[in-house]
C-alpha cells in the first residue's frame, strides 16, 4: 500500500509526458508534409502565388470583367508554410532608370508589401541616372534586375548588350521635351538653336534624334546642357536652358515649379509628333533567361503582381513611396502615378494583362529605332519575352 499511491502518480506522470512528445511528433510531421508539398509539388505552389495576396487579381480574359478580389477559400496554409519553410531569401540588387518619383510607387510597394519576399528575394533599390546608364550598369552585371527604356535596350543591343525586356510598363509612349511659354517655342522646329537641358543617360535624349529627323529638325541643331536630373527645374526657371527632356510623369513637378515663379510649363509628348514606341520594362539579361529561367519568372511575377496591387491600391502605394521617399512632394507623387497608370492600362494591357508586350507593336518599334539610328542586325525576337509576364488584369481605382 505504501507504494500504490507514488507508483500510480509516477505512471499518470510518464503517460502525460509521452501524450505531449506524440501531439509534437504529429506536428512535425504534418510540418514536413506541408514542406513537401510546397518544394515538390509544382502546381501546388504555382496555386499558393496566385492566391497569395488579396486583392489580385483575376487571371485570363475570361476574367478581365470579373471581380478581381481572391476567394477567401483557396490553400493559405500552403502559402503560410512556404513563407515559413521555403526557399532562403536572396539579397539582390534592383537598378531603377530614374530618380524615384511618383510613377516608381509600386516598386516601393513590393518592397513594403512583401511581393518579392515572397518570391525569394531581399531587395534593395537603386536609383538610376538615366536608362543608357541603367542599361550599362545590367549589361555588365553590376545589378541583378532592372528597370529601363526599350528603344534605349535596342541600341545597346546592337552594340553587344544581351538583355531583353521581360515586362512592358509603359506601355504608352512617355517621350516628351518642355519648356515655358515665356520662352516663345511654339512647335519642335522652333527648337533650333536652342539650348536643352538633360542628363547624358536620359532616354528622352537618346530618342531625340528621331524625334527630330521625323519633325524636320537637324539633331545637331541644338546645343545639349549635361546636367543631373533634379538641376533641370532649376535650370529652366533661372532661364539657363531654354527647354529639357523629360517623361510626362515628370511633368506635374516642372509645372508646380514654374507656377513658383509666377511662369507657365508646357509640354510636347513625342507621341504627338509621331514617335508612339514602346518604352519603360522590367529588363532581364540572355544568360539569365538561359540558365535561371524560374529565378527570373520569380521576379518578374512579383514585380507585375505589386504594380497590379497597387492600381488597385494606389493610395497606399503612395503612402508606401513616400515614407521611402520623404522629399517628393506629396501631390506631385499622386499626380507621376496617374500617368503612369494610364500610359501602363492600354487596350493591349486590358485585353492581355499588364505587362504584356505585343509583337508587332514591338516590331514596329525594332525598324522604326534601326531605322532612324542607323542599326542593323537587331531581330524584334532579340529584345523581348512574355515567357515570364502573369496575366493580371486590375481594376483601376480613382484616387
Amino acid at each position: 500500500m505504501m507504494w500504490r499511491y507514488p507508483v500510480s502518480q509516477s505512471w499518470r506522470f510518464l503517460m502525460s509526458r509521452l501524450r505531449t512528445i506524440h501531439r509534437r511528433v504529429c506536428v512535425i510531421a504534418a510540418l514536413h508534409l506541408i514542406a513537401g508539398a510546397v518544394i515538390g509539388g509544382s502546381a501546388a505552389t504555382s496555386s499558393a502565388q496566385e492566391t497569395a495576396r488579396p486583392p489580385i487579381l483575376g487571371s485570363g480574359a475570361g476574367q478581365a470583367s470579373s471581380s478581381s478580389t481572391i476567394p477567401n477559400d483557396g490553400p493559405v496554409p500552403l502559402r503560410l508554410a512556404q513563407a515559413q519553410v521555403g526557399r532562403p531569401t536572396e539579397k539582390i540588387t534592383f537598378l531603377l532608370d530614374f530618380t524615384p518619383y511618383g510613377k516608381h510607387a509600386p516598386f516601393f510597394a513590393a518592397l513594403d508589401k512583401g511581393f518579392w519576399k515572397d518570391a525569394g528575394f531581399d531587395v534593395t533599390i537603386v536609383k538610376g541616372e538615366g536608362s543608357a546608364t541603367t542599361i550599362s550598369s545590367y549589361a555588365a552585371g553590376a545589378v541583378d534586375f532592372a528597370f529601363s527604356d526599350t528603344p534605349t535596350l535596342i541600341l545597346a543591343r546592337s552594340k553587344g548588350a544581351l538583355i531583353k525586356v521581360a515586362g512592358v510598363i509603359h506601355d504608352k509612349s512617355l517621350y516628351a521635351f518642355g519648356t515655358l511659354e515665356e520662352n516663345n517655342i511654339k512647335t519642335p522646329q522652333d527648337l533650333k538653336g536652342k539650348r536643352i537641358g538633360s542628363s547624358v543617360g536620359d532616354a528622352s535624349r537618346v530618342m531625340f534624334p528621331a524625334f527630330a529627323k521625323l519633325n524636320g529638325i537637324d539633331p545637331d541643331s541644338v546645343r545639349w546642357v549635361d546636367m543631373t536630373p533634379p538641376a533641370r527645374a532649376a535650370s529652366l526657371m533661372l532661364g539657363q536652358v531654354d527647354a529639357v527632356v523629360l517623361f510626362l510623369t515628370e511633368g506635374p513637378t516642372f509645372s508646380a515649379k514654374a507656377k513658383e515663379v509666377g511662369k507657365h510649363w508646357k509640354v510636347f509628348p513625342y507621341a504627338d509628333y509621331g514617335l508612339d514606341l514602346y518604352s519603360h520594362g522590367l529588363l532581364v539579361r540572355d544568360d539569365l533567361i538561359a540558365n535561371q529561367p524560374d529565378r527570373a519568372k520569380r521576379f518578374i511575377e512579383a514585380t507585375m503582381k505589386a504594380w497590379a496591387w497597387s492600381i488597385e491600391n494606389p493610395q497606399e502605394a503612395l503612402a508606401i513611396f513616400l515614407k521611402h521617399n520623404p522629399a517628393v512632394d506629396p501631390d506631385q507623387a499622386r499626380e507621376h502615378f496617374r500617368i503612369a497608370i494610364k500610359h501602363l492600362l492600354t487596350d493591349t494591357a486590358k485585353r492581355e494583362g499588364i505587362g504584356y508586350i505585343d509583337a508587332e507593336k514591338m516590331r514596329r518599334t525594332v525598324d522604326f529605332v534601326s531605322q532612324y539610328f542607323n542599326i542593323k542586325g537587331v531581330s524584334v525576337d532579340d529584345v523581348y519575352t512574355n515567357q515570364f509576364t502573369p496575366k493580371l488584369f486590375p481594376k483601376e481605382t480613382a484616387f
